[in-house]
């Protein structure tokens, strides 16, 4: 699966904002691969549905504070620490 701007929408009960959403998925993408292992294609990521929940929080985090003056949400960073588990475990075959 991959996250969609119509998702997000729905999501933040929002109509309309559709640049900025599909930003924030980019850049979400992009954050939580970069904190677990960007090597692994997206599409290895996309088996994981916890991977699009921590894209989905890291967009409604962003998108209602668009600072990064508070750091990290607490349940990304627990998301993308299971994530590392995660993936570390396939990668051993232990998933």
């Amino acid at each position: 699966m991959a996250v969609t701007v119509s998702e997000m929408q729905e999501e933040l009960h929002l109509d309309g904002e559709e640049g900025i959403l599909q930003s924030l998925i980019n850049e979400g993408t992009d954050y939580v691969r970069s904190a677990v292992n960007y090597d692994l294609p997206v599409e290895e990521y996309e088996k994981y549905p916890l991977f699009d929940r921590a894209v989905k929080t890291y967009v409604s985090s962003y998108y209602y504070d668009r600072s990064t003056g508070v750091g990290t949400n607490k349940g990304l960073s627990m998301m993308i620490n299971h994530l590392r588990g995660r993936v570390w475990g396939a990668a051993n075959g232990k998933d």
